[in-house]
């Protein structure tokens, strides 16, 4: 089983949001809320399916969480966050696999990063940053986005996730964007950066890898 840890300083990137969108994405997965507000929780009540299985854990808890969901069978687990750079967090890098930052393009967000990206550089494990709820149609905001991100020391994954109707329309019904709107941009994007994570991963399909690298290499 891999595990991915969702961490960010700051609160309302959107962490909570793809964390449960990831989960159902992946398929057979364990998501686990470090986040006392237990947000990824109550999605889960609203959904009462049996996947994603969603469980609030504080982080003394999380090694054996994570170890019942191996010996479960699960594949991946994912770890959601509360905003901030504090024991959560550093437990749940120390944990993983690989680990992603969620980040909005806007210079508040950016600037938050930048005690994320020292703590994660601790843990000396994999981490990206993941531009999201981006505004469509705004190139020149997102290269100043990626650019000083790059300054504060995070590579950035290749998939930006948009800002779309579909996240909002999704959540109170405890769904996914990959279920309400299967073929829709949301879910999609979605995908797609499910298929670059199982590639970090090295768990995903041969398709998988190679939608992957043609996302990397252009």
């Amino acid at each position: 089983m891999k595990t991915v840890a969702l961490i960010a300083q700051k609160g309302g990137v959107g962490k909570t949001t793809l964390a449960v969108n990831l989960a159902v994405a992946a398929g057979r997965t364990a998501l686990f809320d470090l986040d006392q507000q237990e947000s990824a929780v109550v999605w889960a009540d609203r959904r009462r399916d049996e996947l994603p299985h969603v469980e609030f854990l504080t982080d003394r808890r999380l090694r054996d969480g994570l170890s019942a969901a191996e010996e479960k069978g699960f594949d991946l687990a994912i770890v959601d966050t509360p905003p901030a750079a504090g024991s959560e967090a550093l437990t749940a890098a120390e944990a993983a696999d690989l680990i992603l930052v969620p980040c909005r393009p806007s210079l508040l967000d950016i600037d938050a990063i930048r005690r994320t990206a020292q703590l994660i550089r601790a843990t000396g494990l994999p981490a990206f940053a993941v531009i999201n709820a981006a505004p469509h149609s705004a190139t020149t905001l997102l290269a100043d986005t990626r650019r000083l991100i790059a300054d504060k020391g995070l590579p950035i994954a290749p998939v930006v996730l948009r800002e779309r109707g579909a996240y909002r329309a999704a959540w109170p019904l405890g769904k996914a964007v990959t279920e309400i709107e299967p073929r829709g941009k949301a879910a999609e994007e979605v995908s797609e950066l499910k298929n670059w994570v199982f590639a970090q991963l090295q768990v995903c399909t041969p398709d998988g890898v190679q939608k992957a690298g043609a996302l990397l290499h252009g």
